[in-house]
């Protein structure tokens, strides 16, 4: 090699570097950028059951048998797969519940004297993991007369009976429930991410004082879909019984109608992947048979725990896939990563 070509190559090395340099920089700091995002993993628990494939969101159709781990097939979280990492049975399982009861002010719950005996063995049916808790509806806010206890005798004690004239006064109405429920998702009595959290609600589901009504094509409720978003960004799972008083408390009251009540149940059950307890358009003689079917969901219910790819406190997108073409897995449309309680 002769010095002219040796000094040329060196040239050209040295104009090189300075491009070279730059491009490796550039990729350090992307790196440096997406490794947070990349290798973020939250543990995040998912209360899931498993439903008929051919049934709809919110369909009231039941569960199946318990899920089990292997109808799992893929996890999504805002688009990226959650690996799972834990799965364990809802009821008698390492994991606490917190069942929020909460009554319709305007109702005359408890005037049939077996009414309230039938919630209160259900109360004594839950295993040790769960905990209750009580409270009223009431002009859009939730009074809480129970807070969480795994005492069966003392929540039952909190259960009192409404009469016609306290159900009838208007210092009573529910505001509407759907209301109700967000303002229990916002003042959640406990504030510990690491419980699960349910409400079982007794009303007829009537949504009264709702200016904007109802779209006439999808029956879509402008408060219900408020209120299912607030229970998701909370982990709330919703089921809602209806109730409505054979004999209407006053008969100057709007009652609505049956069917738009369990419409809006239906509702609520799809965005969130709760369910709806009800047998046809009358309120049931005896609450037993249908607080057995809820006890029967909670059994087939599991808590399944996933490595969310994002931090702590994200709202996202989730999407399940069964291994199974007979079934489908029902939970959420979104989920707080982290189970975390965003700042209100």
């Amino acid at each position: 090699m002769t010095p002219e070509s040796t000094a040329k190559l060196s040239a050209n090395s040295k104009s090189r570097s300075p491009r070279i340099l730059a491009s490796a920089t550039a990729a350090l700091l992307f790196l440096l950028a997406v490794a947070p995002f990349s290798h973020a993993q939250t543990p995040t628990m998912l209360i899931l059951h498993a439903a008929p494939a051919k049934a709809k969101k919110g369909e009231n159709s039941g569960p199946l048998a318990p899920l089990v781990k292997e109808d799992i097939g893929e996890i999504k979280i805002g688009g990226k797969v959650a690996p799972v990492t834990g799965f364990d049975p809802l009821l008698k399982g390492p994991h606490t519940l917190q069942l929020m009861v909460l009554f319709d002010s305007m109702q005359m719950l408890g005037s049939n004297p077996g009414q309230f005996d039938d919630i209160k063995q259900f109360f004594r049916d839950l295993p040790p993991n769960v905990e209750i808790g009580v409270g009223w509806m009431l002009q859009g806010n939730v009074k809480v007369v129970q807070t969480f206890t795994a005492d069966r005798d003392l929540a039952g004690k909190a259960l009192v009976t409404k009469s016609r004239e306290e159900a009838a006064s208007t210092k009573n109405d529910n505001g509407n429930p759907f209301s109700c429920l967000g303002n229990l998702a916002a003042h959640w009595p406990d504030g510990d991410p690491a419980k699960l959290r349910a409400v079982l609600m007794f009303t007829d589901g009537i949504v009264r004082n709702n200016s904007a009504g109802q779209d006439s094509e999808d029956q879509m409720n402008p408060a219900v879909e408020v209120a299912s978003n607030n229970l998701q960004r909370s982990g709330i799972v919703p089921f809602p019984f209806f109730y409505l008083d054979v004999v209407a408390p006053d008969p100057n009251r709007s009652e609505g109608g049956q069917l738009e009540g369990q419409q809006n149940f239906a509702q609520l059950d799809a965005g969130t992947g709760g369910s709806g307890l009800f047998e046809g358009l009358f309120s049931p003689g005896s609450f037993s048979p249908l607080l057995n079917r809820l006890y029967t969901i909670f059994q087939s219910d599991a808590v399944v725990t996933v490595a969310a790819p994002f931090p702590p406190g994200k709202m996202q997108r989730l999407d399940l896939k069964s291994n199974r073409d007979d079934i489908r897995l029902v939970g959420p449309d979104q989920v707080m990563t982290g189970n975390v309680i965003g700042k209100k």
